[in-house]
C-alpha cells in the first residue's frame, strides 16, 4: 500500500472542529501524503462562510495540504428533514469525490458524521482496489439516536441496529473509538478488538508547547468555578440550580461562571435568576475562552444520567485536563475514573444535588500544595493520553500495523 492518506470529514478547518488541519499536518509529518475531502465550511450556523462559494467540487491548498471541498447542503436547523439532507448530501458527494480524486492502494480515514459516510466506504471497495478504510466513530449508532430522541420507537431502533450491523460496520476495515467503553460496544458488532483503536479526543484549544498562559482575573472577588461548553439538555446544568443556590448561601464567596449556550440555556437562566453569584456569559470564541479557563479556580462539567454517558469522554474534560486546574465533574463510568484514578479533582453523582454540594465544599477546601500537585498530574496525563501529538502517534502506529 502507498503512503496516500485520504481524510474524509464533513467538517474541517476553518470550522471549529477537533480533527483539523493541525492534526493532518502531524499525519503528514509521519511520512503520509494526506489529501482532505470535506464540505464547504458552514458549521455551526448552517451558512456557507464568507469567501467560499458552494459548487460541485473545489480544490485549495492549506498549509501545503490539498483540500477538496464538495457540494454542501448547509443546514443546522431543528428540522429533522433538513438536517438529514445535510448529512445525506455530504455522504453522496464525498463518495463521488473519492471516485474522482481517490487512488488505489491508499488509506481512507473516514470521520463519522452520520451513517451516510458508508457511501464513501462502498466507493472505495468498488473502485479503489488494494485500499483500506477506517471509520472514526464519535457516536455509536444507533445508541446515540436513542439518546437524542430523534427516533423514539424501540422497534425502529432495533431494525436500525440490525441494518447497521449488517451493512454499515461491515463495510469498513478498521475503526477508531473515543473511549475504551465505546471500543467494547463496537466489538459487540462482530468486530475483533485488534481492529479497533481507542483514540481519545484532545483539547479544542490545545496550546503550543511554548505558549504562555494568559493572565486573567475575574472581577468577582472570591472562588470562581467555571463551566465552558454547550449548555444543552444532555449537560443538564439546570438540574443543579437548587444545589448551586444552596452552596452560595453557605459560601457567598463562591461564584459560578457559565460560558456557552444551547437548548438548556434559557432554563438555566430562569432557574438561577436573581442569584448574583451565577454569571451567564454566553458564547465566546475558542481563542477567548482560554483566558477564562486559566483564570478559574475550578473547572466544572456535568452530564445527565444515561448508560451511554458512562462510555463517553466529554471533549471538555480533555480541555480542562490540559489547563491543569482542579476539576469538579458530575459524570459516571469511564470519564469519572480519569478524575478519581489520577486524583485531579472531585467527582459527584450526576443530577445528585446533595453529592454535588459535598463535592464543591471539598474542592474549595484544597490547599495550595494539593492544587500544584493536581496541575503536575494533569499535564502529564494530557501529554501521555490526550494530546494531538499522542493521537497522531497512535493513528500512525495503528495504520502501519494493519496496512
Amino acid at each position: 500500500m502507498s503512503n496516500n492518506f485520504f481524510y474524509i470529514a464533513q467538517f474541517f478547518t476553518p470550522e471549529p472542529y477537533l480533527k483539523d488541519i493541525k492534526f493532518i499536518k502531524k499525519i503528514k509529518d509521519k511520512g503520509w501524503n494526506p489529501i482532505v475531502i470535506t464540505g464547504f465550511p458552514n458549521y455551526p450556523k448552517g451558512k456557507i462562510y464568507d469567501g467560499y462559494q458552494n459548487r460541485l467540487f473545489s480544490e485549495e491548498t492549506m498549509d501545503g495540504i490539498k483540500v477538496i471541498r464538495v457540494f454542501t447542503y448547509a443546514d443546522h436547523s431543528l428540522s429533522s428533514i433538513k438536517r438529514t439532507l445535510n448529512y445525506l448530501v455530504f455522504g453522496i458527494f464525498a463518495a463521488f469525490a473519492i471516485l474522482k480524486y481517490g487512488r488505489r492502494d491508499s488509506f481512507y480515514y473516514i470521520l463519522q458524521s452520520s451513517p451516510f459516510v458508508v457511501f464513501c466506504a462502498w466507493m472505495v471497495k468498488l473502485f479503489k482496489p488494494n485500499s483500506k478504510t477506517l471509520l472514526d466513530i464519535q457516536d455509536v449508532f444507533p445508541e446515540n439516536i436513542r439518546i437524542s430522541g430523534f427516533i423514539k420507537s424501540k422497534r425502529i431502533i432495533s431494525i436500525l441496529d440490525f441494518l447497521l450491523d449488517r451493512f454499515y460496520y461491515s463495510a469498513f476495515d478498521l475503526f477508531v473509538t473515543v473511549s475504551e467503553s465505546f471500543r467494547k460496544i463496537v466489538a459487540l458488532k462482530n468486530i475483533s478488538l485488534d481492529r479497533i483503536l481507542t483514540l481519545y479526543n484532545w483539547s479544542m484549544v490545545e496550546k503550543a508547547p511554548n505558549q504562555q498562559k494568559e493572565e486573567y482575573q475575574f472581577q468577582t472577588d472570591g472562588f470562581n468555578i467555571v463551566y465552558a461548553g454547550n449548555i444543552g439538555v444532555h449537560q443538564g446544568l439546570s438540574k443543579l440550580a437548587a444545589g448551586i443556590s444552596s452552596i452560595v448561601q453557605k459560601r457567598p464567596n463562591v461564584f459560578f461562571h457559565f460560558f456557552g449556550d444551547g437548548t438548556d440555556f434559557e432554563k438555566l437562566k430562569a432557574a438561577t435568576a436573581g442569584n448574583s453569584n451565577v454569571i451567564l456569559h454566553g458564547r465566546v470564541s475558542s481563542t477567548e475562552i482560554c483566558k477564562y479557563l486559566d483564570g478559574a479556580d475550578v473547572l466544572f462539567l456535568h452530564l445527565i444520567k444515561d448508560p451511554i454517558y458512562e462510555c463517553i469522554i466529554p471533549s471538555k474534560l480533555q480541555t480542562y485536563i490540559e489547563v491543569g486546574k482542579p476539576i469538579l465533574a458530575g459524570i459516571e463510568g469511564e470519564p469519572r475514573a480519569f478524575i478519581t484514578d489520577h486524583q485531579i479533582g472531585e467527582a459527584f453523582n450526576s443530577e445528585d444535588q446533595e453529592d454535588f454540594q459535598k463535592a464543591v465544599l471539598r474542592i474549595i477546601g484544597y490547599s495550595q500544595e494539593e492544587i500544584v500537585e493536581i496541575c503536575k498530574r494533569s499535564l502529564i496525563l494530557y501529554q501521555n493520553q490526550f494530546s494531538r501529538q499522542a493521537g497522531a502517534d497512535r493513528v500512525d502506529q495503528f495504520i502501519r500495523k494493519h496496512r
